[in-house]
């Protein structure tokens, strides 16, 4: 094998290295940001459940307490 053809050989090789660490990286940030969109997702539904729960029971004092139901006195200003 001539000297230039064993160097092209090398090139030839390192670039097809830098293309598989490359396409590695690529899949990786694809995971990472798999994840980060689960971890926000899931982040949201578990407000939005807090939230959902908390507006119930508020909701259920609503229709329970005595204090916050419209009493007469409201209706003879009208």
């Amino acid at each position: 094998m001539h000297p230039i053809d064993h160097y092209a050989t090398i090139r030839r090789g390192q670039e097809e290295l830098l293309r598989r660490a490359e396409y590695e990286r690529m899949v990786r940030k694809a995971i990472r940001n798999r994840r980060t969109n689960q971890k926000t997702y899931q982040r949201f539904v578990n407000w939005l459940g807090c939230h959902m729960v908390n507006w119930g029971q508020k909701l259920e004092q609503f229709g329970t307490s005595r204090k916050l139901q419209p009493t007469a006195s409201l209706h003879q200003g009208h």
